[in-house]
């Protein structure tokens, strides 16, 4: 019995003229998603591609396949941050502490940990500065939530591009 095959054509490439453009897949491919900006594209997923200069072709009805699939990548990646996340900020202190500490339902940590639930990215991120120097910021943090507002006040910062542009309204900002 003969299966069906589905047949190519190649078509030019408009970047370096072959004619080796034609659906493939690809191991290490990696797109900007999100908040995400190397994220990786799934190997199997077929995109047309140019043989040569490996230049990638998407068209609305491929982007459109392309979108649930990312999302599925994302989520995972999100879902393994948070993971790790977790374990490095556990041996500094408790689960049920840092959900208080961040706001969070009891449990919710425990819930993510064990990959039930899709956390948001600035969640993770939030958890992700907190590793950075785990103790400094745990403590940071702690101190943070326990001023009055009226005493909280950043610490001062280093000038920015942004805090050195003038302002051209005339107005503080």
């Amino acid at each position: 019995m003969k299966t069906k095959a589905k047949v190519f054509e190649k078509r030019r490439c408009i970047r370096c003229g072959a004619k080796a453009v034609m659906p493939r897949t690809s191991a290490g491919r990696t797109t900007s998603y999100r908040t995400m900006p190397c994220m990786p594209i799934p190997d199997d997923l077929l995109i047309p591609s140019c043989g040569r200069c490996q230049s990638e072709y998407l068209d609305e009805e491929k982007s459109a396949a392309l979108g649930p699939q990312l999302q599925e990548v994302y989520l995972a990646c999100l879902r393994t941050r948070i993971r790790i996340a977790i374990d490095i900020l556990s041996r500094h202190v408790s689960q049920r502490k840092l959900e208080r500490m961040m706001g969070m339902s009891q449990g919710y940590f425990s819930r993510l940990r064990a990959g039930s639930g899709n956390p948001s990215p600035e969640l993770v991120s939030h958890l992700g500065l907190l590793c950075q120097d785990p103790p400094t910021r745990l403590v940071e943090l702690e101190r943070f939530w326990a001023l009055p507002d009226e005493e909280w006040a950043p610490l001062p910062t280093e000038q920015t591009r942004y805090r050195n542009r003038k302002d051209t309204s005339g107005s503080a900002r």
